[in-house]
């Protein structure tokens, strides 16, 4: 008997499943120990201990729970950065029209609503062009997808921290809304004002177009406007550019454009990666680049990634800053150790030194 009831359990699990998709993943994400550390400065003791000059500081574990059914799903993504819990992405799904239009409600934020927002494929630095595209923060989505057409269009409506309310009365039947900055509570104009939008349409194997306005905080955002342009036709390469433009909507007028190529090329088992930035904010101009080669040779790869930055501030002052970093990972435990070296040609400036192991590995 008893057989036959754990048997009908068994049986009315992979029934339920067969209908849903259920997933529960931990990683121990881009966690730095530094063996070793110092500076060029005069008496510099010799460091050791966690993300002294690296990121992050802290080791950070990531708990990733989701569920997804026919009609709903509910996704929960929670942060540990040392003892610190903080919880990232809370949202449930209404999938009113299956394949096609889905509602989302709650917190996005670290990883979490990214569908318009793109990063270099450097595999462990990655560069992206100031977070534009990511929706986040606290509201409702609305994504339009239909099925294996290309297109995908989505609007978010935000809001404060719900955690945060202001009360119209003073007995439990009046209404809480999430305030605003200034501790009030938030008008429909305010709340629609702190819309984010992104639109992308994909041609198979060829490109892929990405518009799109989001802002940075809520009430007292800065908008900006985006769009990206990736090249699908050549196989094993990932070549995109966007440009983002902010900075309009301000009190005070600011001129803020940023522009990021990033592409890669795997030639297995060598592959080439580079990312270059552009920034123009009223009219101080900064540019970067960020090479980096890796050769796998299956039991560990080896490595060898590189930063440049220009900053003119003037046309007799440029600020160069830089960073060289030659790597070891090992393939099977996803571990890397590196040295890095970081400087800059301001005459004077203290350069720095780091012996980091990044251990990025979960389930």
């Amino acid at each position: 008997m008893k057989k036959a009831v754990v048997l009908g359990m068994i049986l009315l699990a992979l029934g339920t499943l067969a209908y849903a998709d259920a997933s529960i993943g931990f990683g121990w994400g881009r966690t730095t120990f530094t063996l070793l550390s110092g500076d060029s400065g005069s008496g510099t003791p010799i460091n050791s201990g966690w993300g002294i000059n690296d990121f992050p500081a802290a080791p950070r574990e990531n708990l990733d729970v989701a569920w997804s059914g026919d009609h709903t799903g509910f996704h929960l993504t929670g942060y540990l950065n040392g003892t610190v819990l903080s919880w990232v992405n809370i949202y449930g799904t209404l999938k009113l029209m299956p394949d096609m239009f889905s509602v989302m409600i709650g917190e996005f934020s670290g990883d979490g609503f990214d569908s318009f927002r793109k990063t270099s494929p450097h595999p462990i630095r990655d560069e992206n062009n100031g977070n534009v595209g990511r929706f986040d923060g606290y509201g409702v989505i609305f994504d339009v997808a239909p099925k294996d057409s290309g297109f995908e269009g989505a609007v978010m409506i935000k809001t404060g921290d719900p955690s945060a309310v202001g009360f119209t009365g003073t007995n439990f039947l009046d209404v809480a809304f999430p305030q605003d900055a200034n501790g009030s509570p938030a008008t429909i104009s305010e709340t629609f004002t702190n819309t984010n939008v992104g639109l992308s349409y994909t041609v198979p194997n060829t490109v892929k177009v990405t518009l799109g306005s989001t802002t940075a905080v809520v009430y007292r955002a800065s908008r900006n406007i985006f769009g990206r342009l990736e090249l699908l036709m050549v196989p094993n390469l990932t070549a995109w550019a966007d440009v983002k433009y902010d900075g309009f909507d301000q009190e005070t007028a600011v001129s803020n454009i940023n522009v990021e190529l990033a592409g890669a090329y795997d030639m297995k088992p060598l592959t080439i990666v580079l990312a270059a930035k552009l920034a123009d904010l009223d009219s101080v101009i900064g540019f970067s680049v960020f090479p980096e080669i890796y050769y796998n040779l299956g039991a560990f790869t080896l490595g060898l990634y590189s930063a440049i930055g220009v900053t003119d501030t003037s046309i007799l002052s440029d600020t160069m800053t830089y960073v060289v970093e030659p790597y070891v990972k090992l393939n099977d435990f996803n571990t890397r150790i590196s040295f890095k070296y970081s400087g800059a040609s301001v005459s004077g400036a203290i350069s720095k030194w780091e012996v980091p192991i990044m251990i990025d590995w979960g389930f």
